[in-house]
Protein backbone atom coordinates (compact mmCIF):
# COMPACT_ATOMS: atom_id res chain seq x y z
CA UNK A 1 0.00 0.00 0.00
CA UNK A 2 1.53 3.37 -1.26
CA UNK A 3 2.73 5.92 2.27
CA UNK A 4 0.61 8.55 2.08
CA UNK A 5 2.59 12.09 0.52
CA UNK A 6 1.78 13.52 4.25
CA UNK A 7 4.01 10.91 5.97
CA UNK A 8 7.14 10.70 3.10
CA UNK A 9 7.78 14.58 3.28
CA UNK A 10 8.70 14.62 7.38
CA UNK A 11 10.80 11.50 6.67
CA UNK A 12 12.89 13.27 3.52
CA UNK A 13 13.51 16.16 5.63
CA UNK A 14 15.05 14.55 8.35
CA UNK A 15 17.37 12.64 6.07
CA UNK A 16 18.45 15.97 4.61
CA UNK A 17 18.82 17.58 7.84
CA UNK A 18 21.16 14.89 8.90
CA UNK A 19 22.32 14.65 5.79
CA UNK A 20 23.38 18.80 6.57
CA UNK A 21 24.83 17.66 10.11
CA UNK A 22 26.63 15.16 8.84
CA UNK A 23 28.21 17.38 5.98
CA UNK A 24 28.59 20.20 8.48
CA UNK A 25 30.27 18.51 11.02
CA UNK A 26 32.81 17.11 8.40
CA UNK A 27 33.46 20.03 7.38
CA UNK A 28 33.87 21.45 10.81
CA UNK A 29 36.41 19.13 11.55
CA UNK A 30 38.19 19.67 8.20
CA UNK A 31 38.69 23.28 9.45
CA UNK A 32 39.93 22.13 12.35
CA UNK A 33 42.48 19.98 11.32
CA UNK A 34 43.40 23.24 8.71
CA UNK A 35 43.84 25.09 11.51
CA UNK A 36 45.49 23.08 13.67
CA UNK A 37 47.97 21.83 10.73
CA UNK A 38 48.29 25.85 9.65
CA UNK A 39 48.50 26.86 13.05
CA UNK A 40 51.68 24.20 13.34
CA UNK A 41 52.99 25.31 10.45
CA UNK A 42 52.93 29.07 11.58
CA UNK A 43 54.12 28.30 14.83
CA UNK A 44 57.54 26.60 13.05
CA UNK A 45 57.97 29.43 10.63
CA UNK A 46 57.61 31.79 13.44
CA UNK A 47 60.04 29.99 15.62
CA UNK A 48 62.56 29.21 12.99
CA UNK A 49 62.76 33.32 12.55
CA UNK A 50 62.77 33.89 15.72
CA UNK A 51 65.81 31.22 16.21
CA UNK A 52 67.72 32.86 12.90
CA UNK A 53 67.25 36.47 14.85
CA UNK A 54 68.65 34.78 18.20
CA UNK A 55 71.14 33.33 16.61
CA UNK A 56 72.28 36.99 14.38
CA UNK A 57 72.03 38.55 17.96
CA UNK A 58 74.40 35.75 19.31
CA UNK A 59 76.93 36.43 16.53
CA UNK A 60 76.66 40.03 16.72
CA UNK A 61 78.34 40.09 20.45
CA UNK A 62 80.50 37.04 19.84
CA UNK A 63 78.44 34.39 21.78
CA UNK A 64 79.86 31.62 18.96
CA UNK A 65 78.28 28.72 20.70
CA UNK A 66 74.51 30.33 21.39
CA UNK A 67 74.54 31.41 18.12
CA UNK A 68 75.20 27.67 16.71
CA UNK A 69 72.78 26.20 18.84
CA UNK A 70 69.99 28.65 17.80
CA UNK A 71 70.90 28.16 14.20
CA UNK A 72 70.80 24.24 14.19
CA UNK A 73 67.25 24.68 16.19
CA UNK A 74 66.22 26.76 13.21
CA UNK A 75 67.69 23.86 11.12
CA UNK A 76 65.83 21.16 12.98
CA UNK A 77 62.27 23.44 12.43
CA UNK A 78 63.35 24.03 8.53
CA UNK A 79 65.74 22.24 7.16
CA UNK A 80 65.65 25.30 4.10
CA UNK A 81 66.13 27.54 6.47
CA UNK A 82 68.33 29.58 4.58
CA UNK A 83 68.65 32.23 7.15
CA UNK A 84 69.98 29.49 9.34
CA UNK A 85 72.57 28.14 7.07
CA UNK A 86 73.94 32.06 6.48
CA UNK A 87 74.75 32.17 10.11
CA UNK A 88 76.28 28.35 10.40
CA UNK A 89 78.33 29.75 7.27
CA UNK A 90 79.64 32.60 9.20
CA UNK A 91 80.36 30.58 12.08
CA UNK A 92 82.53 28.34 9.86
CA UNK A 93 84.32 30.79 8.24
CA UNK A 94 85.39 32.67 11.89
CA UNK A 95 86.87 29.06 12.73
CA UNK A 96 88.32 28.82 9.39
CA UNK A 97 86.74 25.69 8.70
CA UNK A 98 86.04 24.91 5.13
CA UNK A 99 82.65 23.42 5.76
CA UNK A 100 81.26 27.41 5.06
CA UNK A 101 81.91 26.75 1.61
CA UNK A 102 79.27 23.89 1.99
CA UNK A 103 76.54 26.17 3.87
CA UNK A 104 77.16 29.22 1.17
CA UNK A 105 76.63 26.80 -1.93
CA UNK A 106 73.84 25.18 -0.19
CA UNK A 107 72.35 28.99 0.50
CA UNK A 108 72.79 30.05 -3.46
CA UNK A 109 71.01 27.30 -4.81
CA UNK A 110 68.15 27.69 -2.48
CA UNK A 111 68.19 31.21 -3.53
CA UNK A 112 69.82 31.57 -6.81
CA UNK A 113 68.72 35.26 -7.56
CA UNK A 114 70.03 36.40 -4.82
CA UNK A 115 73.26 38.85 -5.54
CA UNK A 116 74.81 38.71 -2.19
CA UNK A 117 74.46 35.32 -1.55
CA UNK A 118 76.61 34.39 -4.79
CA UNK A 119 78.95 37.34 -3.51
CA UNK A 120 79.03 35.98 -0.14
CA UNK A 121 79.94 32.06 -1.65
CA UNK A 122 82.54 33.77 -3.78
CA UNK A 123 83.99 36.29 -0.81
CA UNK A 124 84.15 32.59 1.30
CA UNK A 125 85.71 30.52 -1.51
CA UNK A 126 88.85 33.28 -1.52
CA UNK A 127 89.06 32.79 2.00
CA UNK A 128 90.24 29.32 1.40
CA UNK A 129 91.99 30.43 -1.74
CA UNK A 130 89.36 28.44 -4.01
CA UNK A 131 89.91 31.30 -6.96
CA UNK A 132 88.12 29.03 -9.45
CA UNK A 133 84.33 28.60 -7.31
CA UNK A 134 84.80 32.49 -6.71
CA UNK A 135 85.40 33.09 -10.54
CA UNK A 136 82.20 30.41 -11.45
CA UNK A 137 80.36 32.56 -8.75
CA UNK A 138 80.50 35.75 -9.87
CA UNK A 139 80.55 34.34 -13.41
CA UNK A 140 76.85 33.53 -13.02
CA UNK A 141 75.99 36.60 -11.89
CA UNK A 142 72.54 38.08 -14.08
CA UNK A 143 73.53 41.35 -15.49
CA UNK A 144 71.70 43.66 -13.06
CA UNK A 145 73.60 42.01 -10.34
CA UNK A 146 76.76 42.52 -12.03
CA UNK A 147 76.04 46.29 -12.05
CA UNK A 148 76.13 47.41 -8.31
CA UNK A 149 78.77 48.17 -6.17
CA UNK A 150 78.98 44.94 -4.53
CA UNK A 151 79.54 43.02 -7.64
CA UNK A 152 82.41 44.89 -8.50
CA UNK A 153 83.92 45.05 -5.13
CA UNK A 154 83.52 41.33 -5.24
CA UNK A 155 85.21 41.31 -8.47
CA UNK A 156 88.20 43.61 -7.39
CA UNK A 157 88.86 40.71 -4.03
CA UNK A 158 88.88 37.86 -7.12
CA UNK A 159 91.35 39.97 -8.76
CA UNK A 160 93.49 40.81 -5.95
CA UNK A 161 93.44 37.59 -4.64
CA UNK A 162 95.06 36.51 -8.50
CA UNK A 163 97.97 39.07 -7.64
CA UNK A 164 96.35 41.32 -10.62
CA UNK A 165 97.09 44.23 -9.21
CA UNK A 166 95.95 46.63 -12.27
CA UNK A 167 92.46 45.23 -12.09
CA UNK A 168 92.10 45.14 -8.61
CA UNK A 169 92.37 48.67 -8.44
CA UNK A 170 90.01 49.24 -11.54
CA UNK A 171 87.26 47.25 -9.80
CA UNK A 172 87.47 48.90 -6.87
CA UNK A 173 87.24 52.03 -8.59
CA UNK A 174 83.83 50.99 -9.98
CA UNK A 175 82.71 50.06 -6.80
CA UNK A 176 83.96 53.72 -4.95
CA UNK A 177 82.04 54.94 -8.03
CA UNK A 178 78.54 53.59 -7.87
CA UNK A 179 78.58 53.65 -4.15
CA UNK A 180 80.88 57.09 -3.03
CA UNK A 181 79.65 56.90 0.56
CA UNK A 182 80.62 53.56 1.69
CA UNK A 183 83.77 54.14 3.10
CA UNK A 184 84.51 49.96 3.12
CA UNK A 185 84.76 50.49 -0.53
CA UNK A 186 86.80 53.48 -0.06
CA UNK A 187 89.24 51.73 2.30
CA UNK A 188 89.73 48.53 -0.03
CA UNK A 189 90.33 51.14 -3.28
CA UNK A 190 93.20 52.91 -1.06
CA UNK A 191 94.69 49.41 -0.47
CA UNK A 192 94.56 48.42 -4.29
CA UNK A 193 96.57 51.96 -4.32
CA UNK A 194 98.87 50.99 -2.13
CA UNK A 195 99.98 47.63 -4.13
CA UNK A 196 100.92 49.47 -7.50
CA UNK A 197 104.39 50.48 -8.47
CA UNK A 198 103.41 54.09 -9.63
CA UNK A 199 104.05 56.50 -7.25
CA UNK A 200 100.79 58.65 -7.64
CA UNK A 201 98.59 55.77 -7.28
CA UNK A 202 100.43 54.63 -4.24
CA UNK A 203 100.73 58.56 -2.72
CA UNK A 204 96.68 58.21 -3.90
CA UNK A 205 95.90 55.47 -1.33
CA UNK A 206 98.38 56.82 1.23
CA UNK A 207 95.84 60.09 1.20
CA UNK A 208 92.56 58.26 1.44
CA UNK A 209 94.08 56.31 4.41
CA UNK A 210 94.50 59.73 6.23
CA UNK A 211 91.23 60.51 5.47
CA UNK A 212 89.33 57.71 6.94
CA UNK A 213 91.53 57.91 10.07
CA UNK A 214 88.77 60.34 10.92
CA UNK A 215 86.02 57.31 10.78
CA UNK A 216 85.41 55.46 14.03
CA UNK A 217 84.29 52.60 11.72
CA UNK A 218 87.30 52.59 9.32
CA UNK A 219 89.82 53.75 11.43
CA UNK A 220 91.42 50.85 13.15
CA UNK A 221 91.65 49.33 9.21
CA UNK A 222 93.27 52.47 8.18
CA UNK A 223 95.80 52.67 10.62
CA UNK A 224 96.60 49.32 10.07
CA UNK A 225 97.54 49.44 6.67
CA UNK A 226 99.43 52.88 7.12
CA UNK A 227 101.86 51.59 9.75
CA UNK A 228 102.08 47.93 7.40
CA UNK A 229 102.69 50.08 4.44
CA UNK A 230 105.41 51.98 6.00
CA UNK A 231 106.73 48.97 7.72
CA UNK A 232 107.58 47.53 3.99
CA UNK A 233 108.95 51.21 2.73
CA UNK A 234 111.09 51.65 6.31
CA UNK A 235 109.32 54.77 6.95
CA UNK A 236 110.76 56.59 9.79
CA UNK A 237 110.73 54.66 13.08
CA UNK A 238 108.95 57.48 15.34
CA UNK A 239 106.09 57.51 12.22
CA UNK A 240 105.43 53.91 12.93
CA UNK A 241 105.50 54.14 16.52
CA UNK A 242 103.16 57.00 16.74
CA UNK A 243 100.75 54.88 14.04
CA UNK A 244 100.98 51.77 16.64
CA UNK A 245 100.47 53.90 19.52
CA UNK A 246 97.57 55.21 18.07
CA UNK A 247 96.37 51.85 16.59
CA UNK A 248 96.00 50.55 20.13
CA UNK A 249 94.37 53.59 21.48
CA UNK A 250 91.45 52.71 19.58
CA UNK A 251 88.46 50.78 21.90
CA UNK A 252 88.32 48.75 18.54
CA UNK A 253 91.46 47.46 18.36
CA UNK A 254 91.94 43.58 18.50
CA UNK A 255 94.64 41.72 20.78
CA UNK A 256 96.63 41.76 17.58
CA UNK A 257 97.01 45.45 17.49
CA UNK A 258 98.49 45.42 20.75
CA UNK A 259 101.04 42.91 19.78
CA UNK A 260 101.37 44.99 16.90
CA UNK A 261 102.72 48.03 19.10
CA UNK A 262 105.03 45.90 21.76
CA UNK A 263 106.75 44.79 18.38
CA UNK A 264 107.22 48.40 17.22
CA UNK A 265 108.61 49.17 20.94
CA UNK A 266 110.68 46.03 20.46
CA UNK A 267 112.69 47.51 17.33
CA UNK A 268 113.02 50.28 18.37
CA UNK A 269 114.14 49.13 22.02
CA UNK A 270 111.61 52.31 23.71
CA UNK A 271 111.79 52.52 27.04
CA UNK A 272 108.14 51.83 27.29
CA UNK A 273 108.56 48.53 25.99
CA UNK A 274 109.15 46.72 29.37
CA UNK A 275 105.98 47.92 31.24
CA UNK A 276 103.82 47.69 28.03
CA UNK A 277 104.95 44.08 27.73
CA UNK A 278 104.00 43.17 31.38
CA UNK A 279 100.82 45.02 30.22
CA UNK A 280 99.68 42.56 27.79
CA UNK A 281 100.86 39.80 29.60
CA UNK A 282 98.35 40.71 32.18
CA UNK A 283 95.82 41.43 29.53
CA UNK A 284 96.61 38.12 28.08
CA UNK A 285 96.57 35.29 31.40
CA UNK A 286 92.59 35.03 31.60
CA UNK A 287 91.89 34.29 27.62
CA UNK A 288 93.60 31.49 26.32
CA UNK A 289 93.44 32.33 22.05
CA UNK A 290 95.61 35.66 23.71
CA UNK A 291 98.10 33.98 25.63
CA UNK A 292 98.49 31.58 22.91
CA UNK A 293 98.68 34.42 20.09
CA UNK A 294 101.54 36.18 23.28
CA UNK A 295 103.37 33.41 23.90
CA UNK A 296 103.83 32.69 19.90
CA UNK A 297 104.88 36.29 19.08
CA UNK A 298 107.32 35.71 21.63
CA UNK A 299 108.47 32.22 19.87
CA UNK A 300 108.75 34.31 16.60
CA UNK A 301 111.25 37.06 18.74
CA UNK A 302 113.19 34.65 19.87
CA UNK A 303 111.74 35.03 23.38
CA UNK A 304 110.87 31.27 23.86
CA UNK A 305 112.60 30.88 27.21
CA UNK A 306 110.54 34.10 28.45
CA UNK A 307 107.50 32.34 26.85
CA UNK A 308 108.15 29.18 29.20
CA UNK A 309 108.72 31.45 32.18
CA UNK A 310 105.41 33.48 32.02
CA UNK A 311 103.82 30.02 31.84
CA UNK A 312 105.73 28.78 35.15
CA UNK A 313 102.87 31.79 36.96
CA UNK A 314 99.58 30.82 34.92
CA UNK A 315 96.87 28.64 35.96
CA UNK A 316 97.30 24.91 34.64
CA UNK A 317 93.71 24.67 33.41
CA UNK A 318 94.94 27.78 31.02
CA UNK A 319 97.66 26.10 29.92
CA UNK A 320 96.13 22.95 28.70
CA UNK A 321 93.16 24.91 27.07
CA UNK A 322 93.94 25.36 23.05
CA UNK A 323 96.15 26.56 21.24
CA UNK A 324 98.26 26.96 24.45
CA UNK A 325 100.17 24.12 24.49
CA UNK A 326 100.98 24.51 20.70
CA UNK A 327 102.21 27.64 21.58
CA UNK A 328 104.61 26.18 24.57
CA UNK A 329 105.54 23.18 23.15
CA UNK A 330 106.95 25.28 19.64
CA UNK A 331 108.76 26.96 23.07
CA UNK A 332 110.41 24.07 23.93
CA UNK A 333 111.43 22.76 20.57
CA UNK A 334 113.06 26.09 19.52
CA UNK A 335 114.62 26.44 22.81
CA UNK A 336 115.94 22.87 21.93
CA UNK A 337 114.45 21.07 25.04
CA UNK A 338 113.62 17.46 23.79
CA UNK A 339 113.09 16.06 27.24
CA UNK A 340 110.44 18.88 28.09
CA UNK A 341 109.02 18.88 24.65
CA UNK A 342 108.09 15.16 25.15
CA UNK A 343 106.82 15.44 28.51
CA UNK A 344 104.12 18.32 27.43
CA UNK A 345 103.53 16.26 23.89
CA UNK A 346 102.92 12.74 26.30
CA UNK A 347 100.56 14.27 29.08
CA UNK A 348 98.25 16.06 27.15
CA UNK A 349 95.48 15.25 24.78
CA UNK A 350 95.02 17.93 21.78
CA UNK A 351 91.84 16.98 20.52
CA UNK A 352 91.39 17.52 16.81
CA UNK A 353 94.56 18.51 16.92
CA UNK A 354 96.57 15.33 17.85
CA UNK A 355 98.17 15.36 14.88
CA UNK A 356 100.53 18.43 15.77
CA UNK A 357 101.12 16.47 19.04
CA UNK A 358 102.54 13.33 17.21
CA UNK A 359 104.19 15.76 15.00
CA UNK A 360 105.91 17.56 17.89
CA UNK A 361 106.77 13.99 19.48
CA UNK A 362 108.22 12.92 16.30
CA UNK A 363 110.29 15.96 16.68
CA UNK A 364 111.34 15.22 20.04
CA UNK A 365 112.53 11.61 19.34
CA UNK A 366 114.67 13.07 16.49
CA UNK A 367 116.61 15.45 18.69
CA UNK A 368 116.90 12.79 20.58
CA UNK A 369 118.34 10.44 17.73
CA UNK A 370 115.24 7.79 18.56
CA UNK A 371 114.61 7.36 15.06
CA UNK A 372 112.48 4.59 15.87
CA UNK A 373 110.15 6.82 17.89
CA UNK A 374 110.41 9.54 14.89
CA UNK A 375 109.08 7.16 12.33
CA UNK A 376 106.34 5.81 14.52
CA UNK A 377 105.35 8.95 16.11
CA UNK A 378 105.64 11.12 12.29
CA UNK A 379 103.35 8.18 11.01
CA UNK A 380 100.87 8.46 13.16
CA UNK A 381 100.83 12.68 12.99
CA UNK A 382 100.22 12.15 8.76
CA UNK A 383 97.68 9.07 9.36
CA UNK A 384 95.57 11.67 12.22
CA UNK A 385 96.00 14.63 9.56
CA UNK A 386 94.73 12.91 6.68
CA UNK A 387 91.40 12.60 7.17
CA UNK A 388 91.00 16.67 6.72
CA UNK A 389 93.02 18.10 4.01
CA UNK A 390 93.01 21.47 5.76
CA UNK A 391 95.10 19.63 8.64
CA UNK A 392 97.71 18.00 6.42
CA UNK A 393 98.09 21.75 4.80
CA UNK A 394 98.46 23.02 8.75
CA UNK A 395 100.68 19.78 9.36
CA UNK A 396 103.12 20.73 5.88
CA UNK A 397 103.41 24.48 7.55
CA UNK A 398 104.45 23.47 10.97
CA UNK A 399 107.11 21.04 10.06
CA UNK A 400 108.60 23.57 7.18
CA UNK A 401 108.99 25.88 9.96
CA UNK A 402 111.39 23.65 11.77
CA UNK A 403 113.02 22.45 8.18
CA UNK A 404 111.66 19.31 7.86
CA UNK A 405 110.97 20.69 3.67
CA UNK A 406 111.33 17.15 2.27
CA UNK A 407 108.53 15.59 4.88
CA UNK A 408 106.57 19.20 3.77
CA UNK A 409 107.10 19.37 0.17
CA UNK A 410 105.70 15.72 0.15
CA UNK A 411 102.28 16.76 1.86
CA UNK A 412 102.48 19.64 -0.13
CA UNK A 413 102.13 17.73 -3.31
CA UNK A 414 99.47 14.94 -1.80
CA UNK A 415 97.58 18.14 -1.35
CA UNK A 416 97.43 18.87 -4.76
CA UNK A 417 95.17 15.84 -5.53
CA UNK A 418 92.41 17.40 -3.83
CA UNK A 419 89.92 19.79 -5.76
CA UNK A 420 89.50 21.68 -2.63
CA UNK A 421 93.14 22.20 -1.45
CA UNK A 422 95.01 21.85 -4.61
CA UNK A 423 95.20 25.93 -5.18
CA UNK A 424 96.43 26.67 -1.85
CA UNK A 425 98.94 23.53 -1.82
CA UNK A 426 100.30 24.56 -5.20
CA UNK A 427 100.72 28.59 -4.43
CA UNK A 428 102.46 27.51 -1.30
CA UNK A 429 104.58 24.85 -3.27
CA UNK A 430 105.23 27.82 -5.52
CA UNK A 431 106.39 29.75 -2.35
CA UNK A 432 109.05 27.35 -1.52
CA UNK A 433 110.35 26.84 -4.74
CA UNK A 434 110.72 30.77 -5.10
CA UNK A 435 112.42 30.98 -2.25
CA UNK A 436 114.56 28.13 -2.60
CA UNK A 437 115.72 29.63 -6.42
CA UNK A 438 114.74 26.06 -7.74
CA UNK A 439 113.73 26.83 -11.41
CA UNK A 440 112.74 23.40 -12.21
CA UNK A 441 110.18 23.37 -9.11
CA UNK A 442 108.84 26.17 -10.50
CA UNK A 443 108.20 25.21 -13.92
CA UNK A 444 106.43 21.97 -12.64
CA UNK A 445 104.17 24.08 -10.10
CA UNK A 446 103.13 26.94 -12.73
CA UNK A 447 102.35 23.87 -15.44
CA UNK A 448 99.76 22.16 -13.22
CA UNK A 449 98.77 26.02 -12.41
CA UNK A 450 98.12 26.63 -15.89
CA UNK A 451 96.21 23.41 -16.30
CA UNK A 452 93.91 24.23 -13.42
CA UNK A 453 93.55 27.86 -14.16
CA UNK A 454 94.14 28.37 -17.82
CA UNK A 455 92.67 31.77 -18.01
CA UNK A 456 95.03 33.17 -14.64
CA UNK A 457 97.71 35.70 -16.93
CA UNK A 458 99.52 35.92 -14.28
CA UNK A 459 100.58 32.27 -14.34
CA UNK A 460 100.37 31.99 -18.23
CA UNK A 461 103.42 34.67 -17.86
CA UNK A 462 105.27 33.06 -15.46
CA UNK A 463 105.12 29.44 -17.14
CA UNK A 464 106.24 31.28 -20.58
CA UNK A 465 108.89 33.01 -18.70
CA UNK A 466 109.96 29.85 -16.31
CA UNK A 467 110.01 27.81 -20.57
CA UNK A 468 112.08 30.41 -21.86
CA UNK A 469 115.15 30.35 -19.18
CA UNK A 470 114.72 26.60 -19.09
CA UNK A 471 114.64 26.08 -23.23
CA UNK A 472 111.32 24.11 -22.50
CA UNK A 473 108.38 24.20 -25.26
CA UNK A 474 109.79 27.20 -26.63
CA UNK A 475 107.19 27.55 -29.79
CA UNK A 476 104.52 27.28 -27.28
CA UNK A 477 106.32 29.74 -24.81
CA UNK A 478 106.78 32.21 -27.36
CA UNK A 479 103.13 31.76 -28.19
CA UNK A 480 101.22 32.66 -24.43
CA UNK A 481 103.98 35.80 -24.21
CA UNK A 482 102.59 37.35 -27.86
CA UNK A 483 99.51 36.62 -26.57
CA UNK A 484 99.40 38.48 -23.49
CA UNK A 485 101.46 41.26 -24.64
CA UNK A 486 98.26 41.61 -27.18
CA UNK A 487 96.07 41.46 -23.98
CA UNK A 488 97.67 44.10 -22.08
CA UNK A 489 100.48 45.79 -23.63
CA UNK A 490 101.05 47.92 -20.85
CA UNK A 491 101.40 45.46 -18.05
CA UNK A 492 105.62 45.53 -17.44
CA UNK A 493 105.84 41.50 -16.64
CA UNK A 494 103.72 40.44 -19.85
CA UNK A 495 106.53 42.98 -21.63
CA UNK A 496 109.31 42.00 -20.28
CA UNK A 497 108.34 38.36 -20.84
CA UNK A 498 107.20 38.78 -24.55
CA UNK A 499 110.64 40.93 -24.99
CA UNK A 500 112.42 37.66 -23.67
CA UNK A 501 110.42 35.56 -26.31
CA UNK A 502 111.60 37.79 -29.19
CA UNK A 503 115.36 37.94 -27.67
CA UNK A 504 115.35 33.83 -27.28
CA UNK A 505 114.44 33.56 -31.25
CA UNK A 506 117.27 36.29 -31.87
CA UNK A 507 115.13 39.43 -32.08
CA UNK A 508 117.47 41.39 -29.76
CA UNK A 509 116.27 44.09 -31.19
CA UNK A 510 112.57 43.87 -31.07
CA UNK A 511 112.63 43.22 -27.43
CA UNK A 512 114.65 46.45 -26.94
CA UNK A 513 111.62 48.62 -29.02
CA UNK A 514 109.29 46.62 -26.88
CA UNK A 515 110.58 47.59 -23.35
CA UNK A 516 111.62 50.85 -24.69
CA UNK A 517 107.68 51.61 -24.56
CA UNK A 518 107.84 51.29 -20.89
CA UNK A 519 108.41 54.53 -18.58
CA UNK A 520 111.68 54.90 -17.20
CA UNK A 521 110.56 54.52 -13.88
CA UNK A 522 109.33 51.32 -14.65
CA UNK A 523 112.66 50.05 -16.27
CA UNK A 524 114.18 50.79 -13.09
CA UNK A 525 112.70 47.91 -11.16
CA UNK A 526 115.62 45.78 -10.60
CA UNK A 527 113.83 42.42 -12.32
CA UNK A 528 113.01 44.31 -15.39
CA UNK A 529 116.17 46.31 -15.47
CA UNK A 530 117.86 43.01 -15.67
CA UNK A 531 116.00 42.33 -18.43
CA UNK A 532 116.50 45.62 -20.32
CA UNK A 533 120.27 45.37 -19.77
CA UNK A 534 120.26 42.07 -21.31
CA UNK A 535 118.85 42.84 -24.44
CA UNK A 536 120.46 46.11 -24.83
CA UNK A 537 124.12 44.22 -24.38
CA UNK A 538 122.84 41.70 -27.13
CA UNK A 539 122.48 44.94 -29.25
CA UNK A 540 125.93 45.98 -29.02
CA UNK A 541 124.40 49.16 -26.68
CA UNK A 542 127.23 48.29 -23.77
CA UNK A 543 127.40 51.61 -22.32
CA UNK A 544 123.45 51.65 -21.38
CA UNK A 545 123.50 47.86 -20.55
CA UNK A 546 125.81 48.09 -17.84
CA UNK A 547 123.65 50.57 -15.85
CA UNK A 548 120.56 48.37 -16.47
CA UNK A 549 122.71 45.15 -15.85
CA UNK A 550 124.11 46.60 -12.15
CA UNK A 551 120.57 47.83 -11.15
CA UNK A 552 118.52 44.63 -12.17
CA UNK A 553 121.45 42.97 -10.19
CA UNK A 554 119.68 44.31 -6.92
CA UNK A 555 116.62 41.74 -8.00
CA UNK A 556 116.20 38.41 -6.41
CA UNK A 557 117.00 36.22 -9.22
CA UNK A 558 116.94 32.57 -10.37
CA UNK A 559 120.21 31.36 -11.23
CA UNK A 560 119.26 30.83 -14.70
CA UNK A 561 118.97 34.70 -14.63
CA UNK A 562 122.12 35.24 -12.94
CA UNK A 563 124.02 33.71 -15.64
CA UNK A 564 122.27 35.91 -17.93
CA UNK A 565 122.92 38.95 -16.50
CA UNK A 566 126.68 37.85 -15.52
CA UNK A 567 127.35 36.63 -18.73
CA UNK A 568 126.24 39.79 -20.37
CA UNK A 569 128.03 42.16 -17.95
CA UNK A 570 131.07 40.53 -18.97
CA UNK A 571 130.30 41.41 -22.31
CA UNK A 572 129.42 44.82 -22.03
CA UNK A 573 132.95 45.65 -20.19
Amino acid sequence: MPIPQRLEEPIERTQRTFIKLLLGTLAAAMVLVLLVWGGCRGYQRWEEGHQVRQASAFLEHDDFKSAGLSARRALQLNLNSTGAMRIMAQLAEKAHDRVALDWRRKVVQLEPGSTGDAIALSDCALQFADIRTAEKTLAAISAAGKNTADFHAAAGRLAKARKNASEAKREFAQARQLAPSNESYQLEYALACLDQSEAAARNEGVVILEQLRNSPAQRAAATRALLLDGAAHRHHPEELRNLAGNLQSYPEASFADHLLYLDVLRQLRDREYPAYLSRVEIDASTRPADLGALLSWMNMNSMSLVAIDLAKSLPVDLLTTWPVPWALAEAHSKLGDWPELQKLAQTENWGEFEFLRHAYLARAFRGEKDSAGATREWSDATRAASARPQLVLMLARTIYDWGWKNESIDLLWQLTKYAEMQFEALRALYVYYQKAHDTQGLYRVLSRLSEIDPDDGKVQNNLAQVSLLLHVDLDRAGKRAAELYRKDSSEPAYVSTYAFSLYAKGDAEGAVNAMSKLREEQLQEPSLAAYYGIFLAATGDKEKARTYLARGKLADLLPEEKDLVERMELGAR
